[in-house]
């Protein structure tokens, strides 16, 4: 074939993608919808069972983390090289264990929409989805780019409707002060619904809301009673509505957009943390960097963690081992309080299971890890759900240990009206 035959071909092979995506029709791949995929190939697993023949089981600390260290963030490792630093007794220092891979299988609901909306996708010329507030399940089951997993990442509901606490210590390693932080939150989606009726979306949204996110806060002392709800919007650009309750002034505040990279309460967590990115997906960019083998929390038992006052994270963490998505997410504003974001992102749920931070300066800043576990929602079948985030702050050396206790997944006790005003301002 000579050179400008194949100028030709590649140029209208080309010209007949950018038209299927202008028009937003869905691929003929997609029309065979396999889904759940898998993290590992069966020849891939069976290499990964081999290692764990050597590893499952194994206590991980200061002497032999480097023989794993190509499974975990960089400057994790560093931390458990160096314990004291970190506030642990010099006796136990720091450990976790590694325990065998275990695939995660979404719920039915979630399986069901998306085998019946990802061929339906619509994708315009700029990466936004057109029919957004349409469908549900995970809109690009076989990603090609980092947008797409963003976009997996976005249509996880956890639940449709969750309610759970948070409470944990905010660590100052080097003294050995803690203070902690305790709330309750709930969760509310108005779209993308796959496990609670109605489906994929309530009918009446006047207001267009996406979800919808109430904390009623216990400690620290000072913020006792005081409680936040935050609207996000479906359209891009709508800033989201949030209002606090400040009980000790008995007013409310509208938090601003400019207050959304402020830390939660103390924590090393800012409100665009949350999940490991609480916004709107159009707001940054997304680099599909490639694929990393990582050790990852994704099915722990919170009830085992070890901890001495000061430390700045548990001791019996398990971790196991999962092919994730490396992805470099940049924030479109130039004068955005990171850098860059790496997400590690599991291919089997689309949560993300670390994410490392950067500063202004593109130094490493923070590192955190979001464990998780199975638990069981309202009509009986498992979810995988955040449990806990490690909070490493690696330039102030300091840490977060917020830990979850899932009441209900799946729950049809969150009502619409909790994300109010007037809500906020019931007595207690």
């Amino acid at each position: 074939m000579s050179a400008q035959l194949v100028k030709k071909s590649v140029a209208s092979i080309a010209a007949a993608g950018m038209m299927c995506l202008l028009c937003g029709s869905a691929q003929a791949e997609d029309m065979q919808v396999q889904y759940p995929v898998a993290a590992y190939t069966a020849e891939e697993l069976a290499k990964v069972q081999e290692w764990e023949k050597t590893w499952a089981g194994k206590k991980i600390d200061k002497s032999n983390i480097d023989q794993v260290a190509q499974f975990l963030p960089e400057q994790m490792v560093q931390l458990y090289k160096d314990p004291k630093k970190w506030g642990a007794p010099e006796k136990d220092g720091l450990f976790f264990s590694i325990t065998p891979y275990q695939q995660v299988i979404e719920t039915k609901g979630v399986i069901a929409a998306t085998k019946k909306y990802a061929p339906m996708v619509k994708v315009n010329a700029d990466g936004d989805i057109v029919n957004y507030a349409e469908i549900a399940g995970v809109p690009f089951p076989n990603p090609k780019n980092g947008l797409e997993i963003a976009w997996n990442y976005d249509f996880n509901t956890h639940g449709d409707a969750n309610h759970y606490a948070r409470k944990g210590p905010v660590v100052s390693p080097g003294v050995a002060i803690e203070r902690t932080t305790h709330q309750d939150q709930w969760e509310l989606y108005w779209i993308h619904r796959t496990d609670v009726e109605p489906m994929p979306a309530y009918e009446k949204n006047e207001k267009g809301i996406h979800r919808g996110l109430f904390l009623h806060l216990y400690d620290p002392p000072e913020s006792q009673n005081s409680r936040f709800f935050n609207l996000r919007y479906i359209d891009k650009n709508k800033e989201d509505d949030g209002y606090m309750w400040y009980a000790p002034f008995r007013r409310v505040r509208r938090i601003n957009v400019g207050q959304r990279t402020d830390t939660i309460d103390g924590t090393d967590m800012i409100y665009d943390d949350e999940y490991g990115w609480d916004g709107h997906i159009q707001r940054n960019t997304y680099q599909l960097i490639g694929k990393k083998d990582m050790l990852a929390s994704r099915h722990t038992d919170t009830k085992n963690f070890q901890r001495a006052q000061g430390q700045a994270i548990p001791n019996n963490v398990t971790r196991e081992r999962v092919s994730t998505y490396v992805v470099e997410v940049k924030s479109k504003d130039p004068n955005y309080i990171y850098s860059k974001r790496v997400w590690y992102v599991d291919p089997e749920t689309y949560l993300v299971l670390w994410t490392e931070l950067y500063d202004e300066l593109k130094r490493p800043w923070k590192c955190f890890e979001y464990l998780h576990a199975d638990f069981k929602t309202k009509k009986g079948e498992m979810k995988n759900m955040i449990v806990g985030v490690l909070l490493l702050d690696f330039q102030r050396t300091h840490a977060s240990l917020p830990l979850q206790e899932i009441f209900e997944v799946g729950t049809e006790k969150v009502d619409k009206s909790m994300f109010t005003i007037s809500y906020l301002q019931q007595a207690y």
